[in-house]
């Protein structure tokens, strides 16, 4: 058997633990939020970018037209979530506060901010939940799965397991449910990063 680092879900895995972990700590150390932010985006970045010949094969697929207007949908759909959640007063989001920095500064940590949440965390997520975790409840021969297959268990494990690792449980659960969904109905895992576009900035 080969070391668990060496198996096929550790690179899946370990960027999604460190980003988890950093996550809470800012909970924890609300006065390093930005550092602790800064840190999740480069130390998942890099990550994903030394091992992206693993995930090369779960990303080369371009969506096409009609594939970005579903993706699109969802996304606006799944942001829906969010305002309803806070008017059944399901959720209560917490205020960023202004910026202790210089202008410039500032404009730098939301660049680190925008790229994080634009582009890593979005690709990061997905590979978790949609590519790894949604095959993995159905084999742990994963890779044997092909992308998008549809188990009712699985598709509920991760629906609730995705809920509540975060903040935002209820929401985010719905969230991931329409992004499984949409997974599973047009077999590309880029089309689910969209919603990520379409959801409050943490």
């Amino acid at each position: 058997m080969p070391a668990f680092y060496r198996s096929k879900w550790f690179p899946y895995v370990l960027p999604f633990l460190i980003y988890l972990v950093l996550i809470q700590a800012e909970g924890f150390l609300p006065e390093w939020r930005n550092y602790l932010y800064g840190a999740r985006v480069i130390l998942c970045a890099g990550l994903l970018w030394m091992w992206r010949g693993t995930f090369k094969s779960d990303l080369t697929e371009t969506p096409n037209a009609i594939q970005y207007v579903y993706a699109l949908t969802s996304g606006a759909i799944a942001f829906g979530l969010w305002p309803l959640a806070v008017h059944f007063e399901w959720i209560v989001l917490t205020p960023t506060g202004a910026s202790p920095y210089s202008t410039t500064l500032t404009l730098v940590v939301q660049g680190i901010k925008l790229a994080g949440f634009i582009i890593v965390f979005p690709i990061l997520n997905e590979l978790f939940w949609r590519s790894f975790m949604l095959r993995y409840f159905i084999t742990p021969d994963f890779q044997s799965v092909r992308l998008g297959q549809f188990q009712l268990f699985s598709l509920l494990c991760v629906t609730v397991l995705s809920g509540f690792a975060f903040q935002y449980g209820l929401v985010l659960g719905g969230v991931s449910l329409i992004m499984s969904l949409l997974l599973i109905w047009q077999k590309n895992l880029l089309t689910a990063s969209a919603r990520y576009w379409q959801q409050p900035t943490s």
